[in-house]
């Protein structure tokens, strides 16, 4: 009787123990998932820029970080807040830093196609995010599935198919940086395979296409596509890239720029000559003009100065941005104010609007979600 008594005592007593030491983990696992929170809110708050996907394992009385990132000044941030809050607790760092294994040195991309869609996730039937343009390039981190994960010019994330971009490491890099490149600065075009609009055509071309210059011929220019391919353009539709990232935003070319692309399609995640979304339309306008915006309009609205909107239309200047929202906190709309109480915008098609009530494109709705102004010229 003795015995089984004893024997109990022990049993209990051992679970007792497990139970002590599984609180024990639970509790220390807290504590890290709210340093992981914590660290990536403060380095990557905004997962469509910055990847931060870090968990916190224990197995085999290990604690493991794992995961991936593409910031790894956020990881040292990382374990080291966590030595600090948990000295006695050894932690195994697994967590990988993209680019990764499977990029294997070929982290350059340059666009081939004139305008490439980014989507959610390593397959076509994944929603699009977001576009980029021919000639432009990513960054590479991870490869899956036949499809790139991509940084874009623009800092956003998104998958790619790997057969839309000529790869390589630093000396591609290099290459493309250094060589004498040109950018098709009309709105829509097509390469020819020779100097005649009657010849073949090589592929389309859009705004921001960016070749490397091969050469002149009579009044058009030989060029050539990111994957090899050659072709001519009118030259009086091309600027050099230097003369191209060196304008300054005027409000005269913003508008113009703005009002050339009236009656395009809206498309969600498009930002191209062939279709936008409301802050792709904008980003467009202005890369146009010398100033690259952020890809969304929650994201636009903290670029530039703030306009004070007591005195809406008394302070308001041409190329002001216009963001709208169901409050403050929520931006889901963007805008560019070209004057006498009118807008331009892209809501199911790039169209004029207006504040004034009683015109024929006066919108009521827009006017009371009207909650930021940002000037991008000037100040």
């Amino acid at each position: 009787m003795r015995t089984t008594i004893q024997l109990f005592a022990l049993m209990l007593f051992i679970f007792s123990i497990g139970k002590i030491c599984q609180a024990d983990t639970t509790e220390v696992k807290q504590q890290i998932e709210t340093i992981i929170a914590e660290i990536g809110k403060k380095y990557c708050p905004d997962q469509r820029v910055a990847l931060w996907k870090i968990e916190i394992n224990y197995q085999d009385n290990d604690y493991n970080l794992v995961g991936e990132t593409d910031h790894p000044e956020a990881v040292r941030a990382l374990t080291n807040q966590i030595k600090q809050t948990l000295p006695a607790i050894k932690i195994q760092n697994l967590i990988k830093i993209l680019p990764d294994e499977t990029v294997n040195g070929r982290n350059f991309g340059i666009v081939i196609n004139s305008v490439e869609p980014l989507r959610s996730g390593p397959s076509v039937f994944n929603d699009m995010v977001t576009q980029t343009l021919r000639g432009l390039t990513v960054e590479i981190l991870k490869s899956a599935e036949g499809c790139f994960l991509v940084k874009t010019d623009d800092g956003y994330l998104g998958w790619m198919e790997d057969d839309r971009l000529a790869v390589g490491g630093d000396s591609l890099k290099t290459a493309w940086e250094n060589a004498s490149k040109v950018v098709y600065d009309d709105f829509e075009g097509i390469i020819y395979s020779k100097a005649d609009r009657k010849s073949m055509p090589v592929a389309d071309v859009v705004l921001g296409n960016r070749f490397k210059m091969i050469g002149k011929q009579g009044q058009w220019t030989h060029v050539e596509i990111p994957d090899g391919r050659r072709g001519f353009i009118p030259s009086q539709m091309l600027v050099s890239e230097s003369e191209y990232l060196a304008r300054t935003p005027t409000a005269e070319g913003i508008i113009t720029t703005a009002k050339n692309l009236l009656g395009r399609p809206y498309l969600w995640g498009a930002n191209s000559p062939k279709a936008f979304d409301c802050s792709g339309f904008t980003q467009t306008v202005y890369r146009r003009n010398g100033y690259l915006l952020a890809r969304d309009a929650n994201m636009q609205v903290n670029q530039g100065f703030a306009v004070d909107t007591t005195n809406l239309l008394e302070n308001l200047m041409p190329g002001d941005l216009l963001f709208f929202g169901p409050n403050p906190e929520q931006i889901n709309h963007v805008a560019i104010y070209i004057g006498d109480y009118e807008y331009i915008h892209c809501s199911a098609w790039v169209r004029i609007n207006s504040f004034k009530p009683g015109t024929a494109n006066y919108n009521d709705y827009l006017l009371k979600k009207l909650r930021y102004v940002r000037r991008i010229i000037g100040k």
